[in-house]
Parts: C-alpha cells; sequence; structure tokens
C-alpha cells in the first residue's frame, strides 16, 4: 500500500516539474547565449572558419561594412576565402542584448587589428547584429558597423 501512494505522488509531481522546467527554458533570458554568439563569431572570422560562420549566419544575412558597402552571406565567404581580410585581433567591448520575442539586436563596440586589401582596418568601431530564434537557436540574419575614433 505504502508503494502505491508513492508511485501515485511521482505521477503528479513529474509531469508538474517538467512543465515548470519548459516554462523556464521559454522565458529564459538570451542575454548570454547571444554574448557567446559574438565571441565564437570572432573567433570564427579570425580564423576565417568558413563552417562556423555557415552555422552562425542564416541563408540570407547581410553585411553592412564601414564604408556602407552591403554583402550577401555568399560575398562574405568569397572574401574570407581570398586572404583579402587579415584579422590579426577583434576584441569585444561594451555589448548589450536587446530581445523582441524571437528576434534580437545585439550592440556593442570593438578594438580591431588587421588589414582588408592591403589597408588597415578601423583601430575601433561599433556594431549592431540582429538575431532571430529559429527553434531553440538564435541565427544572426544582419550585421552592420561603424568607425569611430
Amino acid at each position: 500500500m505504502r508503494y502505491w501512494k508513492c508511485a501515485w505522488l511521482l505521477t503528479i509531481v513529474v509531469p508538474a516539474s517538467i512543465a515548470s522546467a519548459a516554462e523556464l527554458t521559454a522565458s529564459a533570458d538570451p542575454t548570454g547565449a547571444l554574448i557567446a554568439l559574438e565571441q565564437k563569431w570572432v573567433e570564427a572570422l579570425e580564423k576565417s572558419d568558413a563552417q562556423t560562420l555557415t552555422a552562425l549566419w542564416a541563408r540570407s544575412y547581410v553585411d553592412t561594412d564601414e564604408t556602407g558597402h552591403r554583402s550577401d552571406k555568399a560575398e562574405v565567404f568569397r572574401v574570407l576565402k581570398s586572404g583579402a581580410l587579415k584579422l590579426r585581433k577583434l576584441q569585444l567591448s561594451d555589448m548589450k542584448v536587446y530581445v523582441y520575442g524571437d528576434a534580437a539586436i545585439v550592440t556593442g563596440a570593438a578594438a580591431q587589428d588587421g588589414d582588408f586589401q592591403g589597408q588597415p582596418l578601423a583601430a575601433k568601431i561599433v556594431f549592431t547584429d540582429t538575431f532571430v530564434r529559429r527553434g531553440n537557436d538564435w541565427i544572426a540574419v544582419a550585421s552592420q558597423r561603424t568607425a569611430t575614433q
């Protein structure tokens, strides 16, 4: 008789705790995950790691650089493969995350060292990256950078 009472209690408690975990996951703050994605993005750029960038960026990803030039994902990969971008250092700072349901914006600043087609990169930039949630994952759909002094 005692075993039956415990089993009955578990059938009530377990589904309730599963529902609570699902609710917590749905409402969890994605700030840490998005900042981690930004860092993973930087590491992939420094290594010209197209495989990681493919996973981080949507098929329709659009990049707007410091000069206002827009590139799609394929064009960014062509540049990376060509060796025209030599990124020695990219250090992110001052990041803020703004979440709007299944969309998020990450703003921040970066100090960078490198060159593009033989010309030095701007030493300091600010950026805005736009993400959308697909299932449980966040994927970048757009990025914009502006040189600062």
